[in-house]
């Protein structure tokens, strides 16, 4: 008589893992101390059941929202938003957080941001946080004056993939007096600040404030952001590497004769997958013969002026019949090759999906409220849900940092 042996190699059990969805992935990380420590903490696992994913195109996108009490997750692709809205109330943070970046499923949330600006990297999808140290700036407005204003405005989050470095990108004020400027990079392998060097007539010195989101968009190691140059009317696109720690420019689409009107207010700098890839993608409202457009570019080729195609268009005029107004001062947040996309409707802090399918009239979702009485929101981001985490400071990094 055979007799089988009734538990799986431990090989085949990380492979049949590996191709779980995360939310029973999640779940079975309380099957045993040993499946809670592959799962949430073993960053190889993370890091196969990442490219599995990638691979076959089944990376899950959320949508995650801050608002005044609560951070709140959202499926962006979903037939009604509400009935597949979801509160993050076992994860959220204390106090009003700012939205700072995401990459890989990680998300830099500012904590406290009206007072202290406690920096944390955090997980949505398991749970993991890490406060990160403080920064010039955080130092200078905890010693501030508590009447005094400060903010964050460009910022990012990105990885760095020849040294295994999260870093993270500020660009922030203290408006006390005298007032205040710091530009700072962190880094996860070195668990430390460092201010950032810009002379006088590089980029960004020489450019005006962000015409629209102060989020840079990631794509591949450079954060991406528009800007007007001092003097000049006409946008471009300003990029900081993080791996080379350095600004530059990248060219902006160049237009037909036909469009009388650019709204430089109601544009954003995104990252779109297509193609197996992932490419720059600028979002323009236009008017064209008395009649208002949204366009959606991609640049095919990075960093050439003459790859960038329109990927989609759609008369906003009937857009804003459905949302019950006009789209000004609308932010795309989410957007699809195949015309799906999400705007946040910046003044009355509400979602809506729009379905654009050639030459068809847009097809809207109906309006869904995001502060659901919860007060303003404050930022939302789009991320994947992932298993990474950022490991604590290493005996390796530990001593890289006390010979730099």
């Amino acid at each position: 008589m055979l007799h089988h042996n009734r538990y799986l190699p431990e090989e085949i059990i990380v492979q049949i893992l590996c191709r779980l969805p995360m939310k029973p992935l999640i779940r079975f990380s309380s099957v045993s101390e040993r499946w809670r420590y592959l799962i949430i903490e073993d960053p190889q696992f993370a890091q196969s059941h990442f490219k599995l994913a990638s691979d076959r195109k089944t990376l899950t996108q959320r949508l995650l929202i801050s608002t005044d009490y609560q951070l709140r997750s959202l499926d962006p692709e979903t037939p009604s938003f509400a009935d597949n809205n979801s509160s993050l109330n076992n994860l959220t943070f204390a106090h009003f957080s700012n939205l700072v970046g995401c990459c890989n499923g990680l998300v830099c949330v500012d904590v406290d941001g009206y007072e202290k600006h406690d920096l944390s990297l955090w997980n949505p999808s398991t749970g993991f946080k890490r406060k990160l140290p403080d920064s010039d700036f955080a130092c200078a407005v905890k010693n501030m004056s508590r009447f005094a204003e400060s903010d964050i405005g460009r910022s990012g989050l990105g990885y760095v993939s020849s040294t295994d470095d999260y870093k993270i990108f500020i660009d922030a004020g203290v408006y006390s007096k005298p007032s205040q400027t710091f530009m700072e990079i962190y880094s996860s392998r070195l668990n430390s600040w460092k201010p950032i060097q810009v002379r006088e007539h590089d980029p960004p010195c020489s450019f005006r404030s962000p015409t629209t989101s102060t989020m840079g968009a990631l794509l591949n190691e450079p954060l991406h952001w528009f800007y007007r140059k001092v003097g000049e009317e006409e946008p471009t696109i300003l990029a900081f590497d993080l791996a080379k720690e350095e600004f530059r420019e990248v060219p902006f689409p160049t237009f037909d004769g036909d469009a009388d009107d650019v709204d430089v207010h109601d544009m954003r700098v995104q990252v779109v997958s297509r193609g197996g890839g992932e490419c720059l993608c600028v979002s323009i409202a236009r008017r064209r013969g008395g009649v208002n457009f949204m366009e959606f570019w991609v640049m095919r080729e990075y960093g050439v002026r003459e790859s960038w195609t329109m990927l989609f268009k759609f008369n906003t005029d009937h857009v804003s019949e459905s949302v019950g107004g006009n789209l000004y001062g609308c932010e795309a947040i989410f957007v699809t090759e195949g015309g799906t996309v999400v705007f946040r409707l910046r003044f009355r802090d509400r979602l809506v999906r729009i379905e654009c399918h050639r030459e068809a009239e847009p097809v809207c979702s109906t309006p869904f409220n995001v502060n659901d009485g919860d007060g303003p929101v404050y930022g939302v981001i789009a991320y994947n849900e992932t298993l990474f985490s950022v490991p604590e400071l290493g005996l390796h990094e530990m001593n890289e940092a006390d010979v730099s």
